[in-house]
């Protein structure tokens, strides 16, 4: 027996749209009834035990609503996580399939079986209870990530690093990257524009002239190391306001003013880098210009809207498919605008005072100087607005991606007081043996502050801000990944956090313990099943391959710089020192995280609690 599932929708024609799907794979009936009718979309879906049809091999496995229960997902009484052959056993896993739709995928748990649980607010449950529900090999349709030419938004996700290995290694020529399913920024370049929307978000030789322009001065170590010194200034000027935002904050007079300090931390250090200038937006007691703040709440108000509404079927239906204009849309490209205007008048300002040789010893070194000089260099592909774009783009995504990581690390340093100790005697040793006082790019190196990049691949385990760490394309048929074979076009997902919650791979994986990634226990563990936690494809959120992140060594710089500094000033303490809650519910990180709230902005992003800073 079919049943429909009413989703109303508002559009601005008026006219309502009736779309009929079945089971078996495509669009049945297509109806546009009349003007005077209430706007509605009608699916109706087959509650047959059966997946959509695409071929299997002989191993798969299709698991429906009545082989397992969306409300009953969770890890056994014994072990709290469900083992599967893989990555414990060394098995190669069998490929599961979660049920779904046209167009909305797997998106309603009614529908498809997944579990209830919002990825939006709850993504570290929902992807451990995925990968208990289905194993370490399954596929399922995702609206914002899945294979944008299937109409059932399949995607294949992948537990193992070693396999998602092969993916990167075939991704060819002009590999594929997550950046190509934003499509509400896609949306906003193209009706602002913008000469580098194909270069950014697309493929082929656009992307691969845009991208080598990019990078140069800003992806090698060498260039990152170079912005150091400025971004140790900013992180010295934006440690003074944590105490005045912590107030704001536990006063109620601001809520979410340690999250706020955070981005404005971001957006200091970055524009150190960017524009060679010190912006001091982050200390509440230091005049800044205006127009520095308002570009940082244009760039969250626009960033976090578009995640929103990637993740939403509405926005997808309405927004993507019928090219309405929605509230959300609107909200979203106000804050795109408001940023954009502010960028470009700064950008503008220092081109025309770079002409006229005003700029200051820190601007000519600026990533947007050199920019500037290699384009005017003979044989320079990328035009002056180009090179503008590129500035505001890369100061855009540098604002709430950052702040969200370094919430993570903030929270678990300020809850744990002898981590937190550890932390500040290896900074304070390191700053007075090698760094003759102050911080430097020797003191944060892995050899004078192992602690430290210790703490932040252990915050990275626990709460990686970004769960689904790479998503690629296939670019070649027939490539093998755990005995089945991919085809060109298939989307394949890796999914990094449940690894390291495995308590057959992790010790108490529960428990924030960055002494588990100093050398000596990564040595421990090889030879091991445990070792696959060491892989690189694991370590970070920016991806890997010829896509990752441009801006991935500066980001790190800044997290370690600004770490570091906040350590050095303040003694930081939490009403929350455990992330365990009294009582234990049918989720495996609810009890874990029960008392701290989290959303998925561009990144996972905590929510900071009253946290107390004492000057040291």
């Amino acid at each position: 027996m079919n049943s429909a599932l009413l989703l109303h929708l508002r559009v601005a024609s008026s006219r309502c749209l009736r779309v009929t799907f079945n089971n078996g794979g495509g669009i049945v009936s297509t109806k546009f009834l009349g003007r005077s009718s209430r706007p509605a979309i009608s699916i109706a879906a087959s509650r047959s035990k059966s997946n959509h049809a695409f071929p299997r091999a002989a191993n798969d496995i299709a698991i429906s609503p009545s082989s397992a229960s969306p409300t009953d997902i969770s890890p056994s009484r014994s072990s709290k996580f469900v083992q599967w052959d893989g990555l414990a056993n060394g098995k190669t896993p069998n490929l599961t399939h979660a049920r779904s739709f046209p167009i909305i995928g797997s998106a309603i748990p009614q529908l498809s079986g997944i579990p209830k649980i919002n990825p939006l607010t709850n993504a570290y449950n929902f992807w451990i209870a995925m990968r208990n529900q289905y194993g370490e090999f399954y596929t399922f349709g995702s609206i914002m990530a899945g294979n944008p030419n299937d109409i059932y938004r399949t995607s294949y996700i992948i537990n193992d690093p070693r396999e998602f290995v092969k993916i990167i290694r075939a991704g060819g020529k002009f590999p594929s990257s997550v950046l190509e399913n934003l499509w509400v920024n896609i949306r906003w370049a193209e009706m602002r524009g913008f000469h580098t929307r194909e270069g950014i978000h697309g493929r082929g030789e656009e992307w691969r002239r845009i991208r080598t322009f990019l990078q140069t001065d800003l992806l090698h170590p060498d260039s990152a190391r170079g912005y150091l010194p400025g971004i140790i200034h900013s992180a010295g000027l934006a440690s003074k306001g944590a105490q005045a935002a912590a107030m704001l904050q536990s006063s109620g007079e601001e809520n979410g003013a340690l999250n706020s300090y955070l981005d404005r931390c971001a957006f200091d250090m970055f524009s150190s880098m960017m524009l060679g200038i010190y912006t001091e937006t982050a200390d509440e007691t230091t005049r800044t210009d205006p127009e520095n703040e308002r570009f940082v709440k244009g760039a969250v108000q626009g960033s976090r809207t578009a995640i929103e509404m990637i993740f939403s079927p509405y926005e997808l239906i309405v927004g993507k498919i019928l090219k309405c204009e929605t509230s959300k849309m609107k909200h979203c490209f106000e804050g795109f605008d408001a940023a954009w205007a502010i960028a470009r008048d700064k950008i503008e300002s220092f081109i025309e005072r770079k002409e006229r040789g005003e700029l200051s010893e820190n601007e000519q070194v600026s990533y947007l100087s050199r920019a500037l000089d290699r384009q005017k260099e003979e044989g320079s592909n990328v035009t002056v607005r180009e090179v503008m774009e590129l500035a505001f783009l890369s100061m855009f995504a540098a604002v709430d991606t950052t702040s969200s990581v370094l919430s993570w690390n903030l929270l678990h340093i300020a809850r744990s007081p002898d981590v937190q100790e550890k932390l500040f005697q290896e900074i304070s040793a390191s700053v007075e043996t090698v760094g003759h006082g102050k911080i430097t790019a020797e003191v944060l190196s892995k050899s004078n502050a192992p602690y430290l990049h210790a703490l932040i691949r252990e915050t990275h385990r626990l709460t990686p801000t970004r769960p689904i760490a790479i998503n690629k394309t296939v670019d070649i048929d027939n490539l093998e990944v755990h005995g089945r074979k991919m085809q060109r076009g298939d989307v394949v997902l890796l999914e990094s956090h449940s690894q390291g919650m495995n308590s057959d791979l992790v010790e108490n994986p529960e428990e924030f313990q960055p002494e588990r990634w100093l050398p000596d226990a990564v040595e421990a563990r090889k030879g091991s099943p445990s070792e696959v936690i060491d892989h690189p494809f694991l370590a970070s959120p920016f991806s890997q391959g010829a896509r990752k992140c441009p801006g991935s060594r500066v980001a790190t710089n800044e997290i370690k710089v600004l770490l570091s500094q906040l350590v050095l000033d303040w003694k930081i303490s939490s009403p929350i020192t455990e992330l365990r809650d009294v009582g234990y519910d049918q989720n495996y990180l609810s009890s874990l995280l029960g008392q701290v709230q989290y959303h998925q902005r561009t990144l996972i992003e905590v929510k900071l609690p009253d946290l107390q800073f004492e000057a040291r």
